[in-house]
């Protein structure tokens, strides 16, 4: 099934689904050989509609396996900014643009390098703070 349209109601959206192969003139194509492909119109097969709340947020499959790698992978990127966000660069000392770019690729330079050497070490637990890394070691 094919997606035809959306239609908005007032508390809903209706999602409008067809058979892909409803404009064709081949009768062989219908695999499933489904009664309403044969109705001699010039649309045929079958047209499903599946009613959804506006509400995107609880409409989501938090159970299904691609919500869980998608989160995964969220949940790990703001860790790291909220590593970045210590390194209190929010507000950048200088003015060229060059110039910020530069202070934002070492301090990620420093970050990954805290990360390889907390690993290297052996102290995988100490990988998030450098102040960590060094009262280890």
């Amino acid at each position: 099934m094919h997606k035809d349209g959306k239609q908005y109601l007032k508390n809903a959206i209706k999602q409008n689904f067809c058979c892909p192969f409803r404009t064709s003139k081949d009768d062989s194509l219908c695999s499933c050989k489904h009664p309403k492909y044969f109705n001699g119109k010039k649309n045929r097969g079958c047209v499903r509609y599946i009613t959804t709340g506006t509400n995107y947020r609880g409409s989501i499959n938090r159970e299904s396996v691609f919500f869980k790698k998608i989160y995964a992978l969220r949940t790990e990127s703001e860790r790291y900014n909220s590593r970045w966000k210590s390194l209190n660069l929010e507000h950048a000392s200088v003015r060229n643009m060059d110039s910020v770019r530069n202070l934002n690729t070492t301090s990620h330079i420093c970050l990954l390098t805290v990360a390889i050497a907390a690993i290297k070490s052996g102290h995988v637990d100490k990988i998030k703070s450098l102040t960590k890394l060094k009262h280890s070691a």
